[in-house]
């Protein structure tokens, strides 16, 4: 069997890859540009890949992933998953709506809760969602659910 490395690294793709390693968004993406780095500094397949923590295969696919595309190949690439429920004008409306208070909404609460947002896009746009789709509405909105925190009653300081 024969050992692997990676070709030499350009300037730039080096410089790509330890941007990639230390900020990039997800953790596979990360070892990914780590596992790459390791191979240019002479580590050969399988010692680089048990440094990172990943399988001699993966190893070999994130190695021919690299010399095709280069760092662009060890980004994840996006997953389709289901179409959002919420449409883009429905996010728009409802980030004008967040803005005002539940109550100015006609709903009696001084808060947005996520089951309170859930309610809103019911009996507003007929879309019925769990309250932890509501909460991820919410944070993509960039707002957070305020938690009413309970405060007991100060007591009368003169009495005894």
């Amino acid at each position: 069997m024969r050992t692997r490395y990676v070709r030499p690294l350009s300037a730039e793709e080096r410089t790509a890859l330890e941007t990639l390693y230390r900020h990039g968004r997800l953790h596979y993406e990360r070892s990914r540009a780590h596992f790459i780095l390791l191979s240019a500094a002479g580590h050969h397949l399988k010692e680089a890949a048990t440094l990172v923590g990943m399988s001699r295969k993966t190893a070999g696919h994130t190695l021919r992933a690299f010399e095709a595309r280069g760092v662009v190949g060890l980004h994840e690439p996006p997953r389709p998953g289901r179409p959002s429920r919420v449409s883009a004008a429905v996010l728009r409306e409802l980030d004008a709506a967040l803005a005002q208070s539940p109550r100015e909404q006609g709903l009696p609460a001084n808060n947005w809760t996520s089951p309170l947002l859930g309610r809103h896009l019911e009996q507003t746009y007929g879309i019925r969602l769990s309250d932890d789709q509501a909460l991820r509405i919410l944070r993509k909105l960039a707002y957070r659910q305020v938690r009413p925190r309970p405060r007991l009653a100060k007591g009368d300081p003169d009495a005894k």
